[in-house]
């Protein structure tokens, strides 16, 4: 089995009695973005620090390239490493200076400084900015220099903290489409800490979603997407919680829950009589005017309640019973006549549907 470039062992961090980090096991492979997803204080910048040398464990194990860190060679494997905090702080000077300073404060030979500016420059599109001050740029050009200066260090390991946070729409997608290229073409192995899904799903090779401390799910976009390890994890990834329902048979791991006065069929290793949460994908559920005849196997006559405008799509909220939301396309809404008031089918393949053991469902009720 081929070595990991960074492992964690039993990794822990208190703040009193209370666990800031605990992660028994984390692994990272070469070359490989691996985007580190949770919400706001579960933990994720702590993690970065840590791994960085600017935070000490209170135990734990942190192996870089199969050697393990001590007090004795933190200063060497931290070389390795590159750290970029969330907001940019720049030096006095120019772009160009700003850029050359990391070069020198590593010890980076001066005959190298042409050669990993004019690729960094190019790479970035910084040509238009070199002679200018930083305070001069906006924020998303501030930010594009602000990544050309870890870039430009040729580090082995490059941390990352919300690097796209606080940049306007259009900056911000033309800053993730660069960097995804660049990372791509330079094969730098990556931690980026996100608690935006969008981000995680689009740049991601891997994600290792963390909730207060720990990481509860580990894996491609398309299985954590598919298939999150529990309801908290479905709802960051955009999945709806419903209110519990009861199966009524199981047949096969095919079941046919009752919720709400409707019955839902879905996959799953529940036994008729247990109770279970369902969560299902806004984005997989299909609306029509008239109930089509296709494999779908679940469809409910809803009601429109509400339509609103999310990023390219249009979210429209529906009542079946209970509370079921739908992504559609602009055309979808015109074609369909949809406005609230209106009823509509809704299908939603059993695929599409997860199912969980019963439990606190005031916790994750959408409603």
């Amino acid at each position: 089995m081929e070595r990991p470039e960074l492992e964690v062992r039993d990794l822990k961090l208190f703040s009193g009695q209370r666990p800031l980090i605990d992660i028994q096991e984390f692994k990272l492979r070469k070359g490989e973005c691996l985007v580190l997803f949770g919400p706001n204080g579960s933990g994720k910048s702590t993690f970065l620090r840590i791994l960085s040398f600017l935070q000490t464990p209170d135990s734990g194990e942190i192996y870089y390239q199969g050697e393990r860190a001590c007090k004795h060679n933190r200063r060497r494997l931290s070389l390795k490493t590159v750290l970029l905090l969330q907001k940019p702080v720049f030096f006095s000077g120019t772009v160009r200076e700003n850029l050359l300073s990391g070069l020198k404060f590593r010890g980076i030979s001066q005959s190298e400084h042409k050669s990993r500016l004019e690729k960094a420059v190019s790479l970035f599109h910084l040509e238009e900015f070199l002679e200018r001050s930083p305070d001069e740029l906006s924020g998303g050009e501030r930010q594009r220099v602000h990544l050309a200066r870890a870039f430009i260090l040729e580090p082995e390991f490059l941390f990352l903290d919300e690097p796209f946070n606080g940049l306007d729409v259009h900056y911000r997608e033309k800053l993730m489409a660069d960097f995804y290229r660049i990372r791509r073409l330079t094969g730098v192995t990556t931690i980026l800490v996100t608690h935006t899904r969008e981000e995680a799903l689009y740049l991601a090779d891997r994600i290792a979603v963390m909730l207060e401390g720990r990481i509860v799910q580990t894996g491609t976009p398309e299985e954590i997407s598919t298939a999150p390890a529990t309801p908290e994890v479905s709802r960051l990834m955009g999945q709806e919680i419903l209110v519990e329902g009861v199966v009524e048979s199981s047949d096969g791991g095919l079941l046919q829950i009752k919720t709400h006065g409707q019955s839902v069929r879905a996959f799953g290793n529940q036994s008729e009589g247990e109770r279970v949460l369902l969560t299902f994908r806004p984005e997989e559920v299909i609306l029509a005017a008239e109930r089509p005849v296709t494999s779908v196997r679940n469809w409910f006559y809803a009601e429109i309640q509400e339509i609103r405008r999310s990023d390219r799509m249009f979210l429209v909220v529906l009542e079946c019973g209970f509370r079921l939301k739908a992504f559609v396309s602009r055309s979808s809404v015109e074609e369909l006549q949809l406005q609230p008031g209106k009823k509509v089918w809704a299908g939603v393949k059993a695929s599409a549907v997860n199912t969980w053991p019963g439990g606190a469902v005031e916790e994750f009720n959408t409603r």
